[in-house]
């Protein structure tokens, strides 16, 4: 893969031109991070709305059929569904941990098993959240545990 750089003056906004001849599983990836990376969250909050950058992010939650950003300063309301927000951030740092969560793997200091083949997590803001038993493979390969 050649990759070229051009900086200039002249540019108001970087723009990024992939020309291949086809996709392949590596190109994909690159593909799939440069969304991931240009994507923003629209954030409801007081009446205000705020373009939340999925980095600050340290979970999504639904609850009562609303969803909810978490991040360390804030939570925020999303109009979103959970499963469009996991749709875009396949390929990213987040990851499905139960049928209403979807959690940031940047966000985690610790993860303990469970007996009942449940995880643990503790999030670096000191909050703690359970990886159903459903989800434990896909968190385990996504986490490289």
């Amino acid at each position: 893969m050649k990759l070229t750089v051009e900086q200039d003056n002249k540019y108001d906004e970087p723009e990024i031109i992939i020309r291949c001849s086809g996709i392949n599983a590596e190109l994909q990836k690159v593909i799939d991070a440069v969304k991931v990376c240009s994507f923003t969250i629209k954030g409801y909050k007081d009446g205000y709305v705020r373009k939340i950058d999925h980095d600050s992010i340290c979970y999504i939650e639904s609850v009562d059929e609303k969803t909810f950003i978490y991040c360390a300063d804030s939570i925020y309301e999303c109009k979103m569904k959970l499963y469009e927000l996991e749709e875009v951030l396949v390929n990213s740092s987040f990851v499905r941990i139960s049928k209403g969560c979807i959690l940031n793997i940047h966000f985690i200091e610790k993860v303990k098993p469970l007996l009942n083949g449940k995880y643990e997590v503790l999030l670096l803001n000191g909050e703690k959240l359970i990886i159903n038993r459903h989800y434990v493979p896909i968190f385990k390969k996504k986490f490289g545990l």
